[in-house]
């Protein structure tokens, strides 16, 4: 399981640690736990095995994660089955809060979902979660007409609402060009970089999220207008860097700059999640391999220097062999699915076109491109230039 940066030593017994009474009762160390970070919750619990046994109780019931999703769902457990299923994420300032443990008032939940799922996460919401279409000036009245079960990506957000015990709940689903993480990634600040998936949530950036208070600026093709935000996570206790010195070493920094990442590397903090009763993904069809992982473990990035401060650098894997798709800063990588996706895809579109391939039985290869990324992951070649200084 990744966490948040620690050291690795062993808990002791718990006659060794001084303040082994303080974790044998459940009243004082709720208190003493709900009032620390999250690295120091898990610093906490490697200090004795008493306190590892009270950390896991607290963070048991501190990271309830049907709890959090029942301000909003009915049936949380459906809903992170319809998660694996299509490899829905909730990102924004509701994964913020069930990292954080905290609560924002009126805040909404957004939902990120990859091309050709929109339709089926919107159905779901509307006939078994109670909610109602709210198109803005620009949207017809029933999303129907603007959603269909196409792969062809459109970005578009649709909002959604139902009046729930204390007031308006309100979801955004944001339908992704290319992928949730592709819009994840691109986020104002690193501070909103965390996101839930059917099985674990992820912090990207969590020394600088939860340690320091700090958000960093990234730098977009669309530059932040929008002061409101800066305002918004200002009064949400982070503060806001615009852009990182010039020397930042890439070592010393809680962002790490200039570095290869992918989901779920050391820098990351990952929750694993409780899955059982959730239904995972079914085979696509009986020409693909089963791949019922949640795709976004198969990204990568880094953070660079971009026009006028610090952005996210990656390329895009898309082919019609990918149901899904992804990004890398892998050059061998991207080059070998570059060229499996030209063979396989011209294979694929000759027994198609011959009637020897059914549309319906088209052959996706996610499988295989999750078990390229694993060969790959130690034969690494940035396509990133960086001075070696």
């Amino acid at each position: 399981m990744s966490q948040i940066p620690t050291s690795q030593r062993q808990p002791r017994l718990a006659h060794e640690c001084a303040a082994g009474e303080l974790f044998g009762r459940a009243p004082i160390y709720d208190a003493i736990f709900s009032c620390v970070s999250p690295r120091t919750l898990v610093r906490t619990g490697r200090s004795c095995r008493t306190a590892y046994a009270a950390y896991k109780d607290f963070s048991r019931r501190a990271y309830n994660i049907h709890r959090h999703l029942s301000r909003f769902l009915s049936e949380p457990l459906n809903f992170r089955s319809l998660q694996a299923r299509t490899g829905t994420l909730i990102a924004g300032s509701n994964a913020l809060q069930f990292l954080d443990r905290t609560f924002y008032p009126k805040s909404d939940m957004d939902l990120y979902v990859h091309p050709g799922h929109v339709r089926e996460v919107l159905d779901y919401l509307v006939q078994r979660e109670g909610y109602k279409f709210k198109p803005d000036s620009t949207q017809p009245e029933d999303y129907r007409e603007i959603v269909s079960d196409e792969w062809d990506g459109v970005e578009s957000v649709l909002s959604i609402e139902k009046r729930g015990p204390d007031g308006l709940l309100k979801i955004q689903l944001i339908a992704c060009e290319t992928s949730p993480f592709d819009a994840i990634i691109n986020f104002h600040s690193t501070c909103v970089m965390n996101f839930i998936a059917f099985d674990a949530v992820y912090s990207l950036y969590p020394v600088g999220t939860f340690e320091k208070r700090d958000t960093l600026s990234v730098w977009r093709a669309r530059p932040l207008h929008d002061l409101t935000v800066v305002t918004k996570y200002g009064e949400r206790g982070f503060a806001w860097i615009s852009t990182l010195p010039a020397g930042t070493s890439p070592q010393n920094s809680p962002f790490h700059p200039f570095t290869d990442r992918t989901v779920g590397d050391c820098y990351t903090w990952k929750l694993p999640l409780d899955t059982h009763g959730v239904v995972l993904r079914s085979q696509m069809n009986p020409s693909s391999s089963l791949f019922q992982c949640d795709p976004v473990i198969y990204n990568g990035w880094a953070l660079e220097r971009v026009q006028h401060g610090m952005g996210t650098v990656y390329k895009t894997i898309k082919s019609s062999v990918f149901r899904y798709n992804y990004t890398t800063t892998n050059y061998k990588l991207n080059f070998k699915l570059w060229l499996f996706a030209i063979e396989q895809g011209f294979l694929s579109r000759m027994l198609l076109e011959n009637k020897l391939l059914e549309k319906e039985s088209w052959p996706w290869f996610d499988a295989e491109l999750a078990s390229s990324w694993e060969t790959f992951k130690h034969d690494f070649l940035s396509f990133i230039r960086r001075d070696s200084t």
